[in-house]
């Protein structure tokens, strides 16, 4: 049976105005995994020997069911490039808006070698999308330079060899450390590092530079900065195929998983806290007033409660006048979990000379509280 004209054309037409739409409409998951390849590389830099690719090992792993991953590039051509590493970190911060990568609650960044250097210039330019980065975990990165880059800039101009050098006055490095350091907007990311522990071919990389096998990135100059609460790991690799896991048992994939696991997706969730204190009383025209009443509430630092703000009210109220202002002023809270509140209110007039009662209440303080909940995603 032939369809008629029409509706072969509103079906033809259908699959390609509807599919895509659809696929567009997919929602974003809390958390990003953002790989970015090092000097000289490109997306297949994750690429192992037998085939298996890191990105596509991470999309199909339950351990990390609430994080899309992207793949970020940069350009970095084998040889003479123009670019320094400022310009490099604004390309990728472009790339990144474009995928979408700034729209996720969370971020978190995989990088080899100068990836790891890019995203930190990067960040440091952009304090907003920084507050959404979690960690970076960094593979054979070289805040404290590289030999091997040193010698290659005698023959290569490409800038960004300069940037890596482990000479004394690389004024680049030591900027980037001290501001990175002094900077609150990103001091308190965790920096997890992995080291190579074998030395890279000569026709491999920087190393074709050389006529023996080479130490890319040293010990010390991968390890600079990061955190010491999770050592640095070592693997099992050369410079290149330190981001080259060949299934999820590497122990590249497993210090990432780690480290991921140690900082899972957090959820925000608000609420609200009561406190009642009794006790306020005021005689005869006397007035009861105070410009800074401390009022305390307990913070659970485990889900990182904080105290967003705060009202007050009068409850329980007898024989109170000039109560000002009504209700109490909240005039600001501490994230510590202090309301400072302004009340005054004066007792009731006598009669006949004589005061026969007194004004008593009660405050009631409403706390709304933010607290970031840590989620079990189904592989861990």
């Amino acid at each position: 049976m032939k369809l008629k004209p029409i509706l072969f054309l509103l079906l033809f037409f259908s699959a390609f105005l509807f599919a895509p739409a659809a696929l567009a409409q997919l929602p974003l998951r809390p958390r990003v995994i953002v790989f970015v390849h090092g000097l000289h590389g490109d997306r297949n830099s994750f690429r192992a020997a037998n085939g298996s690719y890191w990105p596509d090992l991470v999309r199909t792993d339950p351990h990390f069911a609430f994080s899309d991953v992207v793949i970020a590039e940069y350009p970095t051509p084998d040889s003479n490039g123009t670019s320094t590493s400022t310009q490099l970190a604004e390309l990728l911060f472009t790339s990144l808006k474009k995928q979408h990568v700034w729209e996720h609650t969370e971020v978190v960044f995989l990088a080899h070698s100068l990836g790891g250097i890019l995203i930190e210039e990067m960040l440091l330019k952009h304090p907003a999308e920084a507050a959404r980065v979690r960690f970076i975990v960094s593979y054979g990165t070289p805040h404290e330079g590289s030999t091997v880059a040193r010698i290659a800039s005698l023959y290569d101009k490409d800038p960004l060899l300069n940037d890596l050098s482990d000479t004394n006055d690389n004024t680049f490095l030591t900027t980037l450390e001290n501001n990175w350091r002094s900077n609150a907007a990103v001091n308190s990311i965790h920096r997890f590092c992995a080291y190579e522990t074998q030395d890279t071919m000569p026709e491999s990389g920087l190393g074709r530079y050389f006529k023996a096998r080479a130490r890319v990135v040293s010990y010390f100059s991968a390890t600079y900065g990061c955190d010491v609460t999770t050592p640095p790991q070592a693997i099992t690799a050369d410079h290149l195929n330190l981001v080259r896991p060949s299934g999820r048992d590497a122990d590249a994939y497993q210090f990432f998983l780690l480290a991921y696991r140690n900082n899972p997706v957090l959820e925000a969730r608000a609420a609200t806290r009561t406190t009642i204190t009794d006790g306020f009383k005021a005689t005869c025209d006397q007035t009861n007033s105070n410009s800074d009443l401390l009022v305390p509430i307990a913070l659970n630092a485990s889900i990182n409660e904080k105290l967003i703000s705060a009202t007050a009210s009068w409850i329980h109220t007898a024989d109170m006048r000039d109560v000002y202002p009504n209700p109490p002023l909240v005039t600001h809270v501490d994230n510590n979990g202090v309301a400072h509140i302004q009340y005054s209110f004066t007792g009731p007039s006598k009669l006949l000379y004589v005061c026969i009662s007194t004004a008593h209440a009660s405050l009631k303080v409403d706390f709304n509280i933010l607290s970031q909940v840590p989620l079990r995603e189904p592989g861990n």
